[in-house]
């Protein structure tokens, strides 16, 4: 209950993003052009990201929200748009970069086990990738109503595999939405499991997490 309580309270006094302040961007690594995917949290939409893709732009990657508004859960809308968006941009910049928070981490997952060839690497922030409708405090049973065509244990199982790119998975004990230990990918020999703190819903702007992406976007992995 108090995790649950701390959700509430951080939603409730939100913080005031000092880490996107312009004046920080000397203190992070110059990017290498490539595009970022970054994917928005259950009902969630790019909105949340703008300031996170702001920052990311500015540090010399190209970054893009989904584009698909308000993040629904795996409808088949979402699902080809997922598609058709990381096409155009893999079309036009090469091997992207996909960040996803939340259910959005799932989503870059699949991705990354689909279309392996347009994914530089993925990077997941506080995502149940493993057993994702048990994997959360609040009952998920009202949701499923919403996605009545979509095979969910198939979806899942493709989630959880080992991604065949590189991979990063961000964590918090301090999880109030989620189980910290099904969003570490434990079986994978090319994946990263890194510990943050602080409440789910602080994520986006969260300064360890924005760390730890920037650190992760500057790795090379030859040529895209």
């Amino acid at each position: 209950f108090s995790r649950l309580l701390a959700e509430y309270l951080a939603l409730a006094c939100p913080s005031p993003f000092p880490v996107f302040d312009s004046g920080t961007l000397g203190g992070f690594a110059r990017g290498d052009g490539h595009a970022v995917l970054v994917l928005p949290a259950s009902l969630r939409s790019d909105r949340q990201t703008v300031k996170l893709r702001a920052f990311i732009t500015g540090l010399g990657y190209a970054a893009y929200g989904w584009s698909l508004g308000v993040n629904m859960g795996p409808t088949a809308r979402v699902l080809v748009g997922i598609t058709e968006r990381l096409a155009e941009l893999s079309a036009r910049h090469g091997a992207v970069s996909l960040v996803g928070f939340s259910m959005g981490g799932l989503f870059a997952r699949l991705l990354s086990a689909r279309f392996p060839a347009r994914v530089r690497q993925v990077i997941t922030v506080c995502s149940p990738i493993h057993q994702p409708a048990s994997s959360v405090w609040v009952p998920l049973e009202p949701f499923l109503g919403f996605w009545p065509a979509v095979d969910l244990r198939a979806l899942s199982a493709e989630i959880g595999a080992p991604p065949p790119v590189p991979s990063t998975c961000i964590y918090s004990r301090d999880d109030g939405i989620v189980r910290w230990a099904h969003c570490c990918d434990a079986g994978s020999s090319s994946g990263d499991n890194i510990e943050v703190s602080g409440p789910h819903v602080t994520m986006p702007h969260n300064p360890e997490v924005i760390r730890i992406l920037v650190a992760r976007l500057a790795r090379r992995f030859g040529p895209a």
